[in-house]
């Protein structure tokens, strides 16, 4: 997949800077990932299991 980034804040990235996005569909990433980490501001407030981190696999 692709993202095109359009913005004010675009000028001040660099090419291979980061860049966070919120995912569209959880359940995409869950199934992916055993845990999630939680972040406000700069920091990461918790972090929690996914259902493929319990051991679960929904086909």
């Amino acid at each position: 997949m692709i993202t095109l980034i359009q913005g004010q804040w675009r000028p001040r990235r660099r090419l291979g800077d980061h860049v966070w996005f919120r995912h569209a569909k959880a359940g995409e990433l869950c199934e992916r990932v055993n845990t999630l980490h939680l972040v406000s501001g700069t920091e990461v407030v918790e972090q929690v299991t996914t259902y493929r981190g319990e051991g679960h696999a929904f086909l």
